[in-house]
């Protein structure tokens, strides 16, 4: 036999034994591959055959292999049908390249490795046609194999713990990992399904390839749903090393099934991981924050973890924006009371103290709080209220200053600082870099409470005024001159403000001292009133205008004050009392036909409003108000509380007369805290129509200039009328300064008497 056809036999053996033509295919054993190489080898036929097998394989994984794995990826409509297709898929994969095996054999023998190579370059060459040719419902079917893998998981690594029992301490009969019953339970297929799955893939080469961003993404939203189901409503207990914990035991665990022990080892992947949990758990408690500062210090536990996460994490910024948006939709709007928003923003100085030291974060996500107490009046009412009542939520505050010395100034004030602002410079520390380069930057810890509140105004004197006017209103409703709590309050409150400030504050107190000692020594007089009076004698000048309205009270009253007054003259020689009647406080007993009796404890004018009902039966509302010189308003107000307790009735229209019954009550009422919000509101109403007639006043300076702009421009919008007065009237010194609001008022104001017109945005002067 010649060369040729030497040659032209060995070629036809070989293309029939190793399937070159793709005609037929078998397995070649050992012996079969061994005759090939002997054969290429003695014709030297290596490089060509070796080249001839790796078209054969390329072109085999591009035409067959590639296109029956995805061939199984259908469309899948639940999770059974995805998790069948992936599993379905790899077996077939595993099984087309395992019909491959002995070229793998005869290539690494033709290379004259020892170590299996072209494996290795086939798996490459595999992955990359794989990768390019994914179709749209890979995805999902790999989500849901290992959803349900893990689930199954989940489900053994759950009933192992609790023992074949829920939370609840019953039995569980139905498996939850594989939706079977407890007596079928199908996890533990699934789980063997999934390692040998896993395994398959890591053999080629391909698992984290294929499917790492789609688990990644499945364990993080695992891990975003524990910590949401953690933290739900759980604010007394801390989570952070319970969630950390179930990441090492589950998540940690579950990884190194899928892509083996050495991935978890990883400190870049464990730290990715651990770091999202902080992230999810930051982001959890940040939707919860409100919740958490309500209930501080409850929520203490939340506020020490959420401290620790805002330390490893950068979301500061989206916790102050998340609060700011919160607290105005919650908190900030006119259905809540401003007793509510004071507790509120005290629990979140509490809680800030502890969740960030510096006091920056409190500053930028609480600014919205202080902004809008600051339009609403009785803020420092409420504040005072709460500071000096000893049973309010802030009742322990003005103690917590007793061993400093007072509030230096305003400006100390307005830096939240007290008096160590200016002495503790040996612990003086830099502004951190997150704080508000605006503002000034004190050091100091958000702890004390007190210089926070006065810092919503930035001055004490507004305070300290307040203050007198709330001391004056209790002493004078004081029957009993006790005043032990106020004294030990004005301790308290000289050590903020200073002595010098509450000097009024002093005088009061000692007025009330004198008033019972006099009071004592005239009741033992011989000409005794025929009922016992108890005046609150009091130093004018001193105390905060009294609410000294005209009211006529009834000849008989005025009798016995008269007498009071002369046994006064007699101990107080060339001094004599000015009697302001509706101050003060009432106790009377009223009895009814059926022989029913009552007490109350009311104002002057309640009291002297009931007792024209002693001498005449039936009133006219209007004989009453010129009979007693009240306004009608006013009066129908205290006419209708009498009404409202029982008893008074209206017979007619304005006309009352005693009810025969009475109240339905019986014992003793004190309605004073009726009358004085009553006061308040009627003082409110005064005060915003004196308000408004002043502002309207002093923009009445500019009435003639806006006539000159709109004769010479015809029509202007408010804005472009604001811009030129300030340009060239209130710059000067008699110009007084006016806001954009204000203007427009104004502006609307002579709309309403029709000296200006208003069309399409702008104001004109009207057509004669």
């Amino acid at each position: 036999m010649n060369s040729a056809t030497a040659v032209s036999s060995t070629w036809s053996y070989l293309k029939q034994s190793l399937n070159l033509d793709g005609k037929w295919q078998k397995e070649l054993d050992r012996k079969e591959i061994e005759i090939c190489l002997e054969l290429v080898i003695r014709h030297d036929l290596v490089d060509f055959t070796k080249e001839l097998v790796w078209q054969k394989l390329y072109h085999e994984t591009r035409t067959k292999i590639v296109p029956n794995y995805w061939s199984k990826f259908s469309l899948a409509h639940n999770e059974n049908i995805g998790y069948k297709n992936l599993n379905e898929a790899v077996n077939i994969l595993n099984a087309d390249i395992a019909k491959q095996q002995h070229y793998f054999s005869l290539l690494d023998r033709l290379s004259g490795n020892v170590i299996s190579k072209s494996f290795d370059q086939y798996k490459a060459h595999l992955s990359a046609i794989l990768l390019s040719q994914i179709p749209p419902h890979f995805e999902y079917s790999v989500h849901a194999f290992y959803t349900r893998a893990f689930r199954a998981f989940m489900s053994l690594e759950k009933r192992n713990f609790n023992f074949d029992a829920d939370e609840s301490g019953d039995v569980i009969t139905h498996c939850s990992g594989c939706d079977q019953e407890i007596d079928q339970c199908e996890c533990n297929i699934i789980l063997d399904n999934c390692h040998n799955i896993n395994r398959d893939l890591t053999e080629l080469g391909i698992l984290e390839k294929m499917s790492v961003g789609m688990i990644h993404t499945l364990i993080l939203s695992q891990i975003q749903s524990h910590v949401q189901d953690s933290c739900v409503g759980n604010f007394a207990s801390s989570q952070i090393d319970m969630l950390e914990k179930w990441l090492h035991s589950i998540i940690f665990r579950w990884l190194g099934i899928v892509y083996g022990e050495d991935y978890i080892q990883q400190d870049q992947v464990r730290k990715n991981f651990t770091q999202f949990l902080y992230h999810a758990y930051t982001h959890a408690r940040i939707e919860q924050l409100f919740e958490i500062i309500i209930g501080y210090p409850e929520s203490f536990p939340s506020v020490k973890d959420l401290q620790e996460c805002l330390s490893r994490t950068q979301l500061k910024p989206t916790l102050t924006q998340s609060l700011k948006t919160t607290l105005e939709a919650r908190l900030l709007h006119q259905g809540a009371t401003t007793e509510d928003i004071l507790i509120a923003y005290v629990s979140a100085i509490r809680a800030f103290s502890v969740l960030d030291p510096t006091g920056v974060l409190l500053d930028a996500a609480c600014d919205p709080i202080k902004q809008y107490l600051r339009l609403r009046g009785d803020t420092v009412r409420h504040i005072i209220h709460s500071l000096t009542d000893s049973s309010g939520e802030l009742g322990g505050e003005l103690e917590l200053g007793r061993t400093g010395a007072a509030i230096l100034d305003d400006e100390s004030v307005a830096a939240v600082g007290d008096a160590e602002a200016s002495t503790d410079w040996e612990n003086w520390s830099p502004a951190p870099s997150d704080a508000d380069p605006s503002k000034l930057w004190t050091g100091k810890k958000p702890g004390d409470i007190v210089p926070m509140l006065v810092n919503i105004y930035g001055s004490k004197s507004l305070f300290v005024k307040e203050y007198r006017k709330l001391l004056s209103d209790r002493l004078l409703l004081n029957l009993h001159f006790d005043t032990e709590e106020e004294i030990r309050n004005l301790e308290f409150l000289k050590i903020r403000f200073g002595e010098t400030e509450l000097h009024n504050c002093e005088v009061m107190l000692k007025d009330v001292a004198d008033s019972k000692r006099i009071n004592t020594h005239l009741q033992s007089v011989a000409h005794k009133p025929d009922f016992p009076i108890s005046a609150m004698i009091i130093s004018a000048q001193y105390w905060d205008q009294l609410k000294d309205k005209p009211m006529k009270l009834p000849i008989k009253i005025i009798n016995q004050l008269e007498q009071y007054n002369q046994n006064y003259k007699a101990v107080k020689t060339s001094r004599s009392l000015h009697w302001v009647p509706q101050s003060g406080s009432v106790e009377l007993e009223l009895e009814f036909d059926n022989h029913r009796s009552v007490s109350f404890t009311v104002p002057p004018d309640l009291a002297a409003i009931i007792s024209h009902f002693e001498d005449k039966e039936q009133w006219d509302l209007e004989e009453l108000s010129q009979e007693m010189e009240l306004p009608m308003s006013h009066l129908r107000r205290r006419v209708h509380v009498w009404q409202t307790h029982g008893v008074l009735q209206e017979i007619s229209t304005d006309r009352f007369k005693v009810d025969e019954n009475g109240p339905t009550f019986t014992g003793h009422k004190i309605l004073l805290e009726t009358l004085a919000k009553m006061e308040e509101e009627e003082e409110d109403d005064d005060e915003e129509e004196n308000d408004k007639k002043s502002e309207e006043d002093g923009l009445q300076i500019y009435w003639s200039y806006v006539v000159g702009m709109l004769t010479n421009l015809e029509a202007l919008p408010v804005e472009r009328i604001h811009q030129m007065l300030k340009m060239f009237t209130m710059q000067g010194s008699s110009g007084a300064e006016c806001t954009l609001l204000q203007l427009k008022n104004f502006l609307d104001s002579k709309v309403k008497q029709q000296l200006l017109s208003f069309s399409s945005g702008t104001y004109r002067l009207p057509k004669p």
